[in-house]
This record gives structure tokens, sequence and C-alpha cells, in this order.
């Protein structure tokens, strides 16, 4: 009768510990590189119309671009996220300018690339 009793704690224990583990069927899905965002390069033109044109190449999922514009090492402008890999600046006034490109990723991580500085 002792056995019996030992054998069936044993079982229920065993039943109870197994059912803890977590027997869900759902797969989770490691963060990969490919999840975050990475700017490869930026570039920087200007044209004959006194226009800065900005290309951003980055990799990632469902990413966003922001753009400041830096004139003489000062944010005169501030281009919110977009989905937009390019921007095109007007330039008013003589000066050094560069752009800085925020890319912001699925996970909401940031990350940043300036341009090189150009003279107008």
């Amino acid at each position: 009768m002792k056995i019996k009793l030992l054998t069936l704690f044993l079982v229920a224990l065993l039943l109870i510990s197994g059912c803890s583990q977590g027997t869900s069927n759902e797969e989770v899905k490691p963060e990969t590189n490919e999840d975050q965002a990475k700017i490869e390069k930026v570039i920087i033109e200007k044209d004959e119309s006194q226009n800065l044109l900005v290309e951003a190449t980055a990799t990632g999922n469902n990413l966003n671009y922001a753009y400041y514009v830096f004139k003489d090492d000062e944010v005169i402008e501030k281009e919110p996220y977009s989905q937009n890999a390019t921007f095109n600046y007007k330039v008013e006034a003589p000066g050094t300018y560069k752009i800085r490109v925020f890319v912001k990723g699925t996970n909401g991580e940031i990350v940043t690339k300036n341009t090189e500085a150009v003279e107008m």
C-alpha cells in the first residue's frame, strides 16, 4: 500500500513539474542582424540650383529616416521621420553644410551618420 501511494505521489509530481515547462507550439524567433538598423553609407551632392541632395543606404526592416541640417555646425532645420531614404534641402545662404541622417529600425533603435561637409 505504501509503495502504491509513493508511486502515485511520484507520478503526480512528475506530471505537475512537466506541465510547468510550457508546452506551447508557438516558435520564438531570435532577433537577427537583419532586424537591426544599420547605415551602410550616406551621400551628399550639390546641384547647380543650390540644392543639397542626400541619399542614405541602410539595412534593416521597416526603416524610417529623419534628417538634421547643419550650417556652420549649428542645426538649422529638422526633417521628421518618414520612409524617405532621400532628402533635398534648398540652401538659402553661403556656409558649410552637413546633414545628419537618423535611421530608426523595427525595434525602435536609432543609428546616425553624418554626411561630409559641403561648402555652398
